[in-house]
């Protein structure tokens, strides 16, 4: 089993004649200019040729990015299957079938065959994320991306369904809105928080391996900028998952491959990701042309018509009155952009 490391959240795992990528952003910078990779990317859309299958943990654009998407090949996506799991509104899966891709929806907690060998196993955190777990060769690569599972029982049920791990990969650093500029004191907790729950899932899943994963990005906006003061640097977290917890790990730079179980130094890595986070530093942070407030309201305006032209008024309003009165509990969705959507860079994991 071979892991050919691609960026941020990306990489491919390859066994048994599958070829499967994860997550592949691959350039250009998302959360509208807030977030931009840390370090090139070596895949080009032309290696998609050997490709088998994409999956895709959930809809934010460091893991689902449509432009992209649209630059493979063509003739590439004819033969590419992407996995996904089961929702209700199929976006992702119908902007993948639009772009000629063949499908596959994944059941919860549900094995799936790709070959002889090779099977994943996937499950979902909250409305938005998925982790999958791979099973081939008789190793275990359990993927948790940005998966964030507070009540400890939902990670100890993770793990009697996934048993022994293998190879772990979870997410280092903070990916939402932390604080203010001045705020160090919510930025470093924000930070020793990410720490505190890669620990959590290292000591209960007890992985040969693991890899530092999907924070491989320097907040680029002038709005965000600030927050790369207090970020988890990759070279501390090896040593604090190496030294501390005990656990072997591995850091991996874009185009390095790796054969699980083999010996691995990861000394060159941490020096190339330490030279792009002080380059990145000293680059001018993106900036955004100014609207003025009179486009603002218009553009405010023709929302509100064209919603009141798509929902029923009466409707609506029924419904807010059976949860005034307490008959009918507010529906709860997660925002996808953060603390305010237009806000640069935010998230909410």
């Amino acid at each position: 089993m071979r892991l050919t490391w691609v960026n941020h959240a990306s990489v491919i795992v390859e066994s048994q004649g599958v070829r499967l990528i994860t997550d592949p952003w691959l350039e250009g910078t998302v959360f509208n200019a807030g977030w931009t990779l840390l370090s090139p990317t070596r895949l080009r859309y032309e290696d998609f040729a050997n490709i088998t299958h994409i999956w895709f943990s959930h809809e934010h654009p460091d893991h689902f990015t449509p432009p992209n998407l649209r630059r493979i090949p063509a003739e590439f996506r004819r033969r590419i299957k992407v996995l996904f799991h089961e929702t209700r509104d199929k976006r992702v899966i119908n902007v993948c079938k639009d772009l000629g891709f063949e499908t596959q929806e994944l059941p919860e907690g549900e094995k799936v065959s790709l070959a002889s060998d090779f099977d994943l196993l996937s499950g979902r955190q909250s409305l938005l994320d998925s982790w999958m777990a791979i099973f081939a060769e008789g190793k275990t690569i359990l993927n948790m991306n940005d998966c964030d599972f507070p009540d400890q029982d939902d990670l100890v049920k993770i793990k009697a369904q996934v048993g022994s791990v293998d190879v772990l990969l979870s997410q280092f650093s903070y990916a939402s809105w932390v604080g203010n500029p001045d705020d160090l004191v919510t930025q470093k907790m924000h930070a020793e928080r990410k720490l505190a729950e890669m620990q959590r899932q290292i000591r209960l899943f007890q992985p040969s391996w693991f890899i530092p994963f999907a924070s491989f990005i320097y907040f680029s906006h002038a709005e965000n900028y600030f927050m790369n003061k207090s970020v988890n640097r990759i070279g501390d977290v090896y040593r604090y998952t190496s030294a501390e917890l005990k656990t072997p790990t591995l850091i991996l730079y874009p185009g390095d491959q790796w054969c699980v179980n083999e010996p691995w130094d990861s000394s060159s890595s941490i020096h190339s990701y330490e030279s792009d986070f002080a380059r990145a530093l000293d680059l001018t942070p993106e900036q955004s042309n100014i609207v003025p407030l009179a486009m603002l309201q218009q553009a405010a305006t023709a929302f509100l018509e064209k919603n009141r032209a798509r929902n029923n008024s009466r409707l609506s309003g029924a419904v807010r009155e059976k949860q005034r009165q307490g008959d009918l509990a507010p529906a709860h969705y997660p925002s996808h952009g953060g603390r305010n959507s237009h806000l640069r860079g935010e998230r909410v994991e």
